[in-house]
């Protein structure tokens, strides 16, 4: 399994290494897609996010939602089942920080649960709703790989966020 991930995020790296990116380099947003057309990697400036999509369903569309923190997306991607070999979202993240996912259950009656998990550790559990106005944070202490679960059904992420910590030098930190 660890052999696969490896090869998916070395794909992952080579085919995003020339991907330019957006207007904010902190943030992946979307561009709308059709089942089957969709791209299978995403980036910001640390954060490559490579999705798995063999039935070819997930979609992204125009789709307006503003969060408690004031970002405002107009496209959303959706998930279109609970995560499994066919349905995942894994992230490559590059530097130590603020990892922040904005995402709401696609459901407009179950809440849905999000778990982000580093290797098979769950790091974070949480909750969204389809009116939830609150995004998922998690900081992130070691660069690697995290996967992004959805267990009780599909998810909409509007953008994914990570925000690097930049390292005091040793003898600035000494100073304080």
């Amino acid at each position: 399994m660890k052999k696969l991930f490896t090869t998916i995020f070395a794909a992952m790296l080579a085919i995003a290494a020339s991907a330019q990116i957006g207007a904010d380099p902190t943030m992946i947003t979307f561009k709308p897609f059709s089942p089957g057309n969709n791209p299978m990697v995403f980036n910001c400036d640390k954060v490559f996010m490579y999705v798995v999509d063999d039935n070819n369903k997930m979609t992204c569309d125009e789709h307006i939602r503003t969060f408690r923190d004031g970002q405002r997306f107009t496209t959303r991607f959706k998930t279109v089942s609970t995560s499994s070999r066919t349905s995942q979202i894994y992230l490559s993240i590059k530097a130590k920080g603020m990892l922040t996912i904005y995402a709401t259950s696609a459901s407009s009656e179950v809440d849905r649960q999000v778990v982000i998990l580093k290797g098979a550790k769950d790091l974070v559990t949480d909750i969204v709703e389809q009116k939830s106005k609150r995004p998922i944070s998690l900081e992130i202490d070691k660069p690697g790989e995290y996967q992004i679960m959805y267990p009780d059904g599909p998810i909409n992420i509007y953008g994914i966020r990570f925000i690097e910590k930049k390292e005091e030098p040793a003898a600035a930190a000494e100073a304080k």
